[in-house]
């Protein structure tokens, strides 16, 4: 297997689409510096998938857009990188999917099979971009393209690829580490990741279980809390239920010694009523005869006139007890007069307790019926949410059982897994010796074939012979090119022309290249300086975690950058790191490589700026130091750090009458201390670390030796 082909487009350097074929028997890419030698491999890192930009010598993935593109204004721009791989001498089992043929298979020739991976980066105007992936034009994610990858033993990431420094890293590597390299190159360190990876998860699924378990004891115990609170609710309601049943019944039973009470006062009222007319006859009877013994006593008084004494005497005596009878009889009917008046009186008072009994009877009937209503309303209220309530403990017994189905079968199937990556080791390993058995094989072939060489030059003899044949048809077209030698000599005064201007174009354009190579050059011996060695050694170490030199976080406006620079002293060769775990692990770097001394800044350990006063009453200040640097808002703290309360002045003299307030710094580069110390003179131009100012990119006079070149 070997790269057959690779196309760029708008990559780096290469300002249009190119197409570079890596032609049989290819070794080698020659150039002059800058001519874009390592932007081939940076291109072939790109496009097989490499997952971060500092191997493409490149601060950010936008970064490798040609800048021409960026700088037309286009709303989106795209940069293309297409490897076709030749895999006609790859195994049929290792072929990836998707491979093609490209020609029929002769008896001289076999198919040949090509495998091409693509890869696109879209940056839109705003700076954001996407990145997308295909094989053979069909697009995939980026870990099927690792995964087809590794069947071919392809690793971006791996020692396919040999960069600069990678050598003199090897040999300063410890054995353990040369170890590593072997078992990557061999794939041991893929069932090693693999195998990993199982027990990392194999982990996890163990403190899910746990986590599991104490969720099924939670619901456990929640389930018998619910199940004593569900006998509760049940007793409640029985009890509730018989509650209502007897308040019921007892206002039936109410009900029902009313009506009782209401016969017998009506039975009362009868005989009332009866006794109440006997005594009007009784009374009537008296009347009657009172009015008798009247007209007695009348014509008794008128008889008694008549009388003698004698006889009156005796008339008056019974006249005398007919009057002591008939005031008996008044008293009677007095008595039967007051016994009807009380009587009537009673009769009135039992209709008006009837009447209130009746009233009340149908109140008591309203409020039983009201209450029946209500009883069974809140019976069927109660018995709904029970078995609402019934219903959300089955639904939760049901996930827990579900869960905890899904977890054994889940925890089963990861055993199995690894199961199968321990059974699959072995078989690996045997492979691997295989494939040094295929090696001998292949050398053995190598051997057949030089014989095949030698009955090739038996064959070139009787080529040699064809040849002289070939030079009697060249003579006989000899006559045919002489009648175009004067055609020929037409065009040659043409050519003439065009070589001199090919000529000059040519010497303007070594010139030109010259002068390329000779700023490219300075750039990147400018961009090489930067640092001491300690940090140039942390950044190239790949270190996770490391944001870089405080210098390269910042860019500040040319006019405050002699300033800003000044104020941030030693400081702008500081390196910044995510956290303290992260500048441990570069100390211990520089200890073991003794790359010398290096301070860190860790950003989870630094605090932010705090409020500064106001310095409009400040004549001469132009602000402070930290408001004039364009940094990311996470790296305040960092620039906090670096410039502290620091404000920066317009000259000296307008700095001087504030001396001992503020720490001071002036656009010439003199620096004040709060302590009445002063720093000034002239600049040495010996400083190699410096804030950017304006956006990264080539300088106007690369750019333009560029375009004239492209011309």
């Amino acid at each position: 297997m070997h790269v057959k082909r690779l196309e760029l487009s708008y990559f780096k350097s290469f300002g249009s689409t190119t197409a570079i074929p890596l032609l049989p028997g290819f070794t080698v890419v020659s150039g002059p510096n800058g001519s874009g030698k390592s932007n081939l491999l940076d291109a072939m890192l790109f496009a097989l998938g490499l997952s971060g930009s500092k191997g493409m010598r490149a601060e950010r993935l936008p970064d490798l857009v040609n800048q021409a593109q960026l700088k037309r204004g286009h709303a989106i721009v795209e940069t293309r990188v297409t490897v076709t791989f030749d895999l006609s001498d790859v195994p049929p089992e290792e072929i990836p999917e998707g491979a093609v043929r490209t020609v029929e298979s002769t008896d001289e020739q076999p198919a040949a099979l090509e495998w091409e991976v693509t890869r696109k980066l879209r940056v839109t105007k705003q700076g954001t971009y996407t990145s997308t992936y295909a094989i053979n034009g069909e697009p995939c994610t980026l870990a099927e393209l690792h995964e087809q990858m590794n069947r071919l033993r392809i690793y971006p990431e791996g020692y396919n690829v040999v960069l600069q420094g990678d050598v003199t890293s090897i040999i300063s590597m410890n054995a353990r580490q040369r170890r590593e390299i072997i078992d990557e190159l061999a794939g041991v360190a893929n069932f090693d990741r693999k195998i990993g990876q199982a027990r990392e998860k194999l982990d996890a699924v163990k403190d899910q279980e746990d986590r599991f378990h104490i969720v099924e004891q939670e619901l456990k115990e929640q389930c018998d809390r619910l199940d004593r609170d569900r006998v509760k609710a049940q007793k409640y309601q029985l009890l509730r239920a018989e509650l209502n049943d007897k308040s019921v019944w007892e206002q039936v039973l109410a009900h029902r010694q009313l009506q009782d009470r209401i016969v017998a006062l009506e039975h009362q009222i009868q005989a009332e009523a009866q006794q109440q007319e006997k005594l009007e006859a009784q009374l009537q009877t008296a009347a009657a005869e009172l009015h008798t013994l009247s007209t007695h006593l009348t014509e008794a008084n008128a008889h008694v006139k008549a009388l003698g004494e004698d006889e009156q005497l005796a008339v008056q005596a019974a006249i005398a007890a007919q009057e002591a009878e008939l005031r008996q009889l008044e008293r009677q009917q007095a008595d039967l007069k007051a016994t009807q008046q009380k009587a009537a009186e009673r009769v009135q008072a039992l209709q008006t307790q009837m009447v209130q009994q009746q009233r009340q009877t149908r109140d008591l009937t309203q409020q039983r019926q009201t209450l029946a209503d209500e009883t069974l309303r809140t019976l069927a209220q109660s018995r709904d949410q029970a078995q609402a309530d019934l219903s959300a403990i089955r639904e939760q017994s049901q996930a827990i059982a579900t869960a905890a189905d899904a977890w054994v079968q889940e925890q089963t199937q990861l055993r199995q897994q690894i199961e199968t990556l321990l059974a699959t080791l072995d078989p690996q390993r045997s492979e691997f010796a295989q494939l040094q058995e295929r090696v001998e094989q292949i050398q053995r072939q190598r051997e057949s074939q030089q014989e095949e060489t030698q009955s090739l030059n038996a064959a070139i003899a009787t080529k040699q012979q064809q040849l002289t044949e070939l030079q009697a048809d060249l003579e006989q077209q000899q006559s045919t090119i002489q009648t175009l030698a004067t055609q020929f000599a037409d065009t040659e005064t043409k050519a003439r022309t065009e070589q001199e201007t090919q000529t000059r174009l040519q010497r303007e354009q070594r010139e030109k290249q010259r002068q390329l190579d000779q700023l490219e050059a300075k750039e990147q011996a400018q961009q090489e300086a930067q640092g001491t060695f300690a940090t140039r050694l942390l950044l190239k170490s790949n270190l996770q975690g490391v944001c870089g030199l405080v210098a390269n976080l910042g860019r500040v406006e040319p006019h405050y950058q002699i300033a800003l620079e000044t104020a941030a002293g030693a400081r702008i060769g500081h390196l910044v790191v995510e956290n303290d775990e992260v500048a441990a692990a570069g100390i211990e770097l520089l200890k073991r490589e003794r790359g010398g001394r290096a301070t860190f800044l860790p950003l989870n350990k630094l605090r932010g700026t705090q409020d500064l006063p106001n310095l409009n009453t400040v004549s001469g200040a132009i602000d402070y130091a930290i408001y004039l640097i364009d940094f990311d808002p996470k790296y305040e703290a960092v620039f906090a750090y670096v410039f502290g309360n620091t404000v920066v002045f317009e000259t000296l003299q307008a700095a001087r009458r504030y001396i001992g307030r503020y720490r001071m710094v002036t656009l010439d580069g003199e620096l004040l201390e709060p302590t009445g110390a002063m720093t000034g003179g002239s600049r040495s131009n010996q400083q190699t670390l410096h804030f950017g100012h304006g956006e990264a990119g080539e300088s106007a006079e690369v750019l333009e030796l560029r375009q004239r070149l492209a011309e």
